[in-house]
């Protein structure tokens, strides 16, 4: 027969598990895993575009009118070859005329010598036939200079990368026509670096690069200088990269380079998603605890960890937004990889 004292007992037993059903049904669940070890990279990222170390560049030193064209885009050259001819019909029959004056003015000097040896004429009017005749020959050198230099040579040997101008086109003086690649220089990368990070890059550094170009392909190359002057405009430094002959990259193409800055084995590493403004929350005596932290060299998906825990902390893997100091948490564990690349 029940009594009061064991019905009273059965309700108080029945609440006692309601409790634990409610407080269990209540405790957030949440994934765990241990920081991990391996290699951490801090790296300064830039954009630049591939251009040859030593760029040629031919203009004509006067203005004319392009009437022929002997090399194109892709040919090579050797030093002292033609690459084109502008019009010089006019320096031309200026030239033929100082030819002309010049031939009068030295025979008038032969006539002159043999009347001065016969006693004939002063030396007053020698010396002016001589000089009359320097001059015309020093005018004839100057039309032979022009005239020359109405025709483009190479002044080495190396690869037309570029030409501008065609066949009847009139070039203004000093604008290039051709553009040449200088033979057996490698071409290189130039980018970009904000003035916040050139302290950190140095000549001598590996450069991780990458382009749209070669999708999902790495080239390593070394940075080789960079400029003293910055810009003010845009606060940023001129880096060059030197690209082994090995890389098939172009001319004139974009990439994005990471400069190796720092390169750190058995680092301590925790998934970027555990960070919330350089804290963490730990998985301790079933409550999670805030704790504080102090980063280091972060990539795409994990971050070094300098101090604050250690690899025996149990981390809590993507940490929600309602989550409290102390407050009580399942943990289940998750395996991550330790390894930064």
């Amino acid at each position: 027969m029940l009594t009061w004292r064991k019905i009273a007992s059965f309700l108080v037993l029945l609440l006692l598990v309601a409790a634990g059903i409610f407080y269990f049904q209540k405790t957030l669940s949440v994934m765990v895993t241990h920081p991990g070890r391996g290699q951490a990279i801090e790296a300064v990222y830039a954009t630049g575009t591939v251009e040859s170390s030593v760029t040629v560049r031919i203009a004509p030193e006067r203005a004319a009118r392009l009437v022929a064209l002997t090399a194109d885009e892709g040919v090579k050259v050797k030093t002292g070859q033609i690459l084109a001819r502008f019009d010089d019909a006019e320096l031309q029959a200026n030239l033929q005329e100082m030819r002309i004056r010049q031939l009068n003015a030295e025979q008038h000097v032969s006539r002159m010598e043999k009347l001065y040896q016969r006693g004939a004429t002063s030396i007053e009017l020698l010396e002016q036939a001589r000089a009359d005749a320097n001059a015309a020959k020093a005018v004839t050198q100057r039309f032979q200079v022009q005239v020359n230099s109405l025709t483009l040579f190479s002044p080495v040997d190396g690869e037309v990368i570029r030409r501008d101008g065609e066949v009847g086109d009139f070039i203004p003086v000093n604008q290039p026509v051709f553009y040449l690649r200088k033979a057996d220089t490698p071409l290189r990368l130039v980018v970009d670096v904000d003035e916040e990070d050139i302290p950190a890059v140095k000549s001598g550094q590996p450069v991780l690069i990458t382009t749209d170009a070669f999708a999902g392909q790495v080239f390593h190359a070394t940075v080789s200088d960079i400029t003293p002057k910055g810009d003010a405009v845009t606060r940023s430094y001129r880096v060059r990269v030197i690209l082994p002959a090995s890389i098939p990259l172009l001319i004139g193409m974009t990439a994005e380079a990471n400069i190796i800055t720092a390169q750190r084995e058995h680092a301590l590493l925790v998934p970027n998603s555990a960070l919330i403004n350089n804290t963490v929350w730990l998985f301790k005596a079933g409550k999670a605890v805030q704790q504080p932290v102090k980063i280091g060299a972060k990539n795409a998906d994990k971050t070094e960890i300098i101090e604050g825990i250690s690899e025996q902390d149990l981390l809590i893997v993507d940490p929600p937004l309602s989550l409290k100091a102390n407050q009580p948490v399942n943990a289940k564990m998750q395996e991550i990889s330790g390894a930064q690349s």
